[in-house]
């Protein structure tokens, strides 16, 4: 698989005009092209897979939030405080919380911006992802709005249930708010235990084999935290979603849906279940904020691909304010996120 993925790389590099050490085409280059025209052509930014040879972190985050900012002006979404949670492979947590939070702050004091979130997360804490939300509605002029390109899972999805409008395309989806302890889900871990007391009462000789097996795995507080933290998440899906006009079956039942209804933490919740379960009038598809996002996550996507190749074990993500350099972060290996830092509460 390594070997194919280099040809790929390599053969698509050569395909690409010259450039030199820094990226930027060379005099001799831009000198040939511009010769017929009489003038010299203006020097145009090397492709992204010979740009990301040499550049160093601090180049990359200045021409990719350059990029950002002409995507949403081509797209006319100037009149928003542009923001993104783009972290495929890491959990939202209280770092992210800071870093819109820092966005909103610079970008939006006034409130007079609308805002736009763009999701892309697997997951991560709940606490974290209800603030954002809610700091995202109170700096917005007249609506939040998040984008879905694609996966918005878990504490991304209750981020998006804060919004006033949810856009996702054929590929978006959202997914059950299923709260994690480490990389086990709550919801998970007590049904495990059920089961286990199931199968101790019918078998009573495995029950101090179970018993020694819980001690080395868990924690008594990690497993009083699975309930608390699974009606919590009900509890905050129920406020976010108290907001909105028309929820089918009201918030408190649709939250409870998104907690308890779906066996398994990657279920997807297409645009089509999401408009059964929360309503048509607020879940939008086929918006300039949806072709902004795919371009944006395609770019994502492409540059972290030639990333990976030139500096393996690297990975780009964006956290906070989609035109400020510092929400874009080259990262050695994933962040620990808080979870990982400390016990349950």
């Amino acid at each position: 698989m390594g070997k194919d993925v280099d040809f790929v790389a390599t053969d698509l590099e050569s395909q690409i005009v010259p450039g030199g050490d820094d990226g930027v085409p060379s005099a001799d280059t831009r000198g040939a092209a511009g010769a017929d025209a009489g003038a010299e052509a203006p020097a145009q930014p090397a492709p992204w897979p010979i740009f990301l040879r040499k550049a160093t972190g601090e180049q990359i985050q200045k021409r990719l939030v350059g990029e950002f900012s002409s995507i949403l002006n081509e797209k006319g979404l100037g009149r928003y405080c542009a923001l993104a949670l783009l972290e495929p492979m890491n959990s939202i947590d209280s770092y992210d919380l800071d870093k819109i939070f820092e966005a909103l702050s610079q970008q939006n004091a006034a409130r007079g911006m609308d805002v736009m979130l763009l999701l892309l997360s697997r997951g991560g804490e709940i606490e974290p992802a209800y603030q954002i939300s809610k700091v995202c509605k109170s700096f917005a002029c007249n609506k939040f709005v998040a984008v879905v390109p694609r996966h918005a899972k878990s504490a991304a999805t209750l981020v998006a249930l804060g919004a006033d409008e949810i856009h996702m395309g054929p590929l978006g989806q959202l997914g059950p708010i299923d709260p994690q302890i480490g990389k086990l889900p709550a919801l998970g871990v007590s049904q495990a235990l059920k089961t286990l007391a199931s199968v101790a009462q019918e078998y009573p000789g495995s029950a101090d084999l179970f018993s020694r097996y819980l001690r080395e795995v868990l924690t008594v507080e990690q497993i009083g935290y699975c309930d608390r933290i699974s009606e919590s998440a009900v509890q905050y899906a129920t406020r976010l979603l108290s907001t909105k006009i028309v929820v089918p079956g009201g918030p408190d039942a649709a939250a409870k849906l998104l907690v308890h209804e779906y066996k398994d933490h990657g279920f997807v919740i297409d645009i089509e279940e999401a408009r059964r379960h929360l309503g048509e009038d607020w879940i939008k598809t086929d918006t300039r904020e949806l072709a902004a996002a795919e371009v944006i996550y395609s770019l994502f996507e492409m540059i972290n691909f030639f990333l990976e190749l030139r500096r393996p074990k690297s990975r780009l993500i964006v956290a906070g304010g989609l035109t400020l350099p510092d929400a874009v972060v080259i990262m050695e290996e994933p962040r620990r996120t808080a979870s990982a830092r400390r016990a349950p509460r």
